[in-house]
């Protein structure tokens, strides 16, 4: 079966894919106990898992009844583009390096469809199921034993030729094909990743605390903790800190710049930073137009006009106070209650003017909550 892998992983690079590994469809047996204790832990935070989803996500068979191999992928997404500063004072909101191009759940599952018809074709009678990011698979541990990379402290994996700049996909195959070998790697006494994310998510035995991780903060659908709020700093999706820091991502990132990844570049209606008071105003329509082609849009247009509220509340710009005025109007309790503590922050009579009147008519009480706050908030700046 040699030759049928290097036939599948020829035709996998010449798809667009970056690395390829394979390993062997058994249970993720250690992975299995690893995510039980984090569930248990809360660690996870708003994704939650039930007994019987985190046997099915470490048990490929389950998915695929027959299955023998795993076909794994990385595409680096790194382009030459610079990001916006997430601390950066004004009113402009970063956005994280994968999701200012088009979608890669989208990218990456057309090309793994087109590498299981490829499959399908070549071997009659084998089957395939595409995995890309949100299951069914846990897909940095098939990644790592599949040898394309090993993980890192911050949970990304990390590969010797792009470091974690990449994005992961995996077919999951009845055909058998012989197994890569796990890389030798980790990353040593370094803790940089540890020490640098803003939030202090990032245990020191490599578990990140999902409650709070800026990434997952911006994807969540309730409200921010407001004391994790000032962190997030102009962030309005994701969060590249982890990174940025890692030594092995800065030797890699000279290399993996000089590919061209026009599917990863920023979109012109995105670029890499978005005008937060756009966001905060845009209709349905204009959502939809602006981000639905990215993986920004998931989650809703309520939840990045709750994450460009906060960025303004944290962009020291007294231009922002109109903005999130006109915000404190807004049909979604989620917008009015972020936008009332984002006028807190900034402070001056207008801004406390606009909360007084926002409690007068407020009917929600997490909303009216928030508010208060604000006010209290504002009068001891």
């Amino acid at each position: 079966m040699n030759d049928a892998k290097a036939r599948i992983v020829a035709r996998a690079k010449a798809i667009g894919f970056d690395l390829v590994g394979v390993t062997h469809a058994d249970r993720f047996i250690f992975t299995q106990r690893t995510f039980e204790v984090r569930v248990r832990e809360g660690l996870l935070g708003q994704w939650k898992y039930l007994p019987a989803d985190v046997e099915r996500l470490c048990a490929p068979s389950q998915t695929l009844p027959g299955a023998r191999s795993i076909i794994c992928t990385a595409t680096c997404y790194l382009t030459e583009d610079e990001p916006h500063d997430p601390a950066a004072p004004g009113l402009r909101g970063a956005v994280s390096r994968h999701a200012w191009g088009l979608d890669y759940h989208r990218v990456i599952g057309g090309r793994l469809r087109e590498l299981a018809d490829f499959i399908a074709a070549e071997f009659p009678g084998e089957r395939c199921m595409p995995c890309v990011d949100t299951g069914p698979l846990v897909d940095r541990a098939a990644a790592v034993r599949a040898g394309i990379g090993w993980f890192g402290k911050n949970a990304n994996v990390l590969t010797a030729q792009f470091g974690s700049w990449v994005l992961l996909g995996e077919l999951i195959t009845t055909l058998e094909l012989p197994p890569d070998e796990p890389l030798k790697k980790n990353c040593g006494g370094c803790v940089e990743c540890v020490a640098r994310c803003p939030t202090g998510a990032i245990g020191a035995d490599g578990a990140v605390d999902a409650r709070r991780c800026i990434s997952d903060l911006t994807q969540r659908k309730t409200p921010i903790p407001r004391d994790l709020r000032a962190a997030i700093g102009n962030r309005v999706w994701g969060c590249d800190d982890c990174q940025s820091v890692c030594p092995v991502n800065e030797r890699k990132a000279s290399a993996a710049r000089s590919r061209t990844r026009s599917a990863f570049q920023p979109l012109p209606q995105v670029g890499t930073a978005v005008d937060l008071p756009a966001v905060l105003r845009m209709t349905k329509s204009e959502f939809r137009s602006r981000f639905g082609p990215t993986s920004m849009a998931w989650r809703g247009k309520a939840v990045l006009q709750r994450n460009a509220a906060v960025a303004l509340g944290n962009s020291r710009d007294p231009a922002a106070v109109v903005h999130l005025i006109d915000a404190l109007n807004d049909r979604k309790p989620l917008v009015r209650g972020h936008a009332a503590w984002a006028l807190g922050e900034l402070g001056g009579t207008q801004a406390r003017a606009a909360l007084d009147r926002l409690l007068a008519r407020e009917p929600d009480r997490w909303v009216r909550e928030e508010a208060e706050l604000a006010l209290a908030h504002s009068a001891g700046t």
